[in-house]
């Protein structure tokens, strides 16, 4: 399992030392490169052949080694600056925490994520707290693995971690989703955990991605997974209410259209946008979650809401049900999903800690209300 993590980190050095060279391919070949998109988003089959430096094949996550310019200099010194940080993690933490999330929202170098990760959530101190539990789980039995086993075939089938039935990879997810289903009896098992449980073994092994489920799961996202949804149906009607506020013309186009966040939004939360936004663009988005907290997940959706329907020409078009939720779903414009363009308009929302309180509070009245 080791040897998957070595050869990936080795993939990522090498295309980002070639990135420049690749544009150049790139832009000498637009328009082919465009057919051969709209090709590819067709297939449904893991292709090796076509393995970016995340690991999908380009059948999904459309991103090409190239996708966004790379300055190795600067990232040799973002590098750098994290591997200080590490070493003076808990500290930094307490006395110096604007300065972590400043960089977490330039975006942790991907060599190091994992380790970052670890240190964002807490993982890394539940592990170290607790020897030799995760196998101890793995021993006993869980009421649950017939859904798992279920469900692993269909998670992540374009990445070559997962592609494999049987493979290392979904070997690997069911034992972090057993452990947690055995760890946490109340919540068990529930469909979007894979998703969650499959980012994380792209970064890490099985036992360090159990602890971050553990921490994400306790600390993040309490209530997610709980009979009725209930924490997420909470935080689509705080997303849903922020809109208003910011728009009002979209909101009142999504009520006319009866677009409402529990047909869209409930898949965006409960699998951190992992089946949404582009994958270099997850990563970014992650990166904020486990250094902020959930509020980031509920600006991602405002942000997407924002880009999707602030074009009345789009709102327009969208005059139905199902063109503005197929539009909100499948077909917004990939240059506004993009790393960088997406992150600054998600940076650039200006909602205020008080505000979301507030928010939050007076839809939690409103949900209190409806299931009494």
């Amino acid at each position: 399992f080791q040897h998957y993590y070595i050869t990936n980190n080795l993939r990522c050095l090498l295309q980002s030392q070639n990135v420049i060279v690749n544009s150049l391919k790139m832009s000498q070949k637009k328009s082919s490169a465009d057919k051969d998109k709209r090709k590819r988003r067709t297939c449904d089959e893991f292709n090796p052949k076509t393995v970016n430096k995340f690991g999908f094949s380009s059948s999904s996550h459309d991103n090409s080694p190239c996708s966004s310019s790379l300055n190795t200099t600067l990232t040799r010194e973002r590098e750098r600056k994290w591997f200080e940080m590490l070493k003076n993690w808990d500290h930094l933490m307490t006395s110096s925490y604007d300065k972590v999330r400043v960089r977490c929202r330039k975006g942790i170098p991907h060599s190091l994520r994992a380790a970052v990760w670890r240190a964002l959530c807490g993982a890394a101190n539940l592990q170290q707290k607790n020897p030799g539990m995760f196998e101890d789980l793995l021993r006993k039995e869980s009421q649950w693995m017939v859904y798992i086993e279920k469900d692993l075939p269909r998670t992540y089938k374009l990445h070559e971690l997962f592609a494999e039935e049987g493979g290392l990879g979904q070997t690997e997810m069911k034992k972090v989703l057993k452990a947690y289903s055995i760890y946490n009896p109340k919540v068990g098992y529930c469909q979007g955990m894979t998703s969650i449980a499959g980012i994380l073994l792209m970064l890490m092994p099985a036992e360090q991605a159990f602890w971050c489920l553990v921490a994400i799961m306790n600390k993040y996202l309490p209530g997610y997974f709980s009979d009725g949804l209930l924490a997420v149906q909470l935080d689509g009607r705080v997303m849903e209410s922020l809109v208003n506020d910011i728009d009002p013309k979209i909101s009142a186009f999504l009520r006319r259209n009866d677009v409402q966040a529990t047909f869209y939004a409930v898949e965006w939360f409960l699998c951190a946008y992992t089946r949404t936004l582009p994958w270099e663009t997850v990563l970014r988005i992650w990166d904020m979650f486990l250094c902020e907290g959930v509020k980031v997940l509920i600006k991602t959706g405002v942000t997407l809401l924002m880009l999707a329907f602030s074009d009345k020409k789009v709102r327009d078009v969208c005059d139905s049900f199902d063109k503005a939720l197929k539009y909100l779903k499948y077909r917004l414009p990939d240059q506004l999903l993009e790393e960088d363009f997406f992150v600054n308009e998600l940076l650039s929302l200006h909602i205020s800690e008080e505000q979301l309180k507030e928010t939050h509070l007076a839809q939690l009245a409103k949900l209190q209300d409806i299931y009494r």
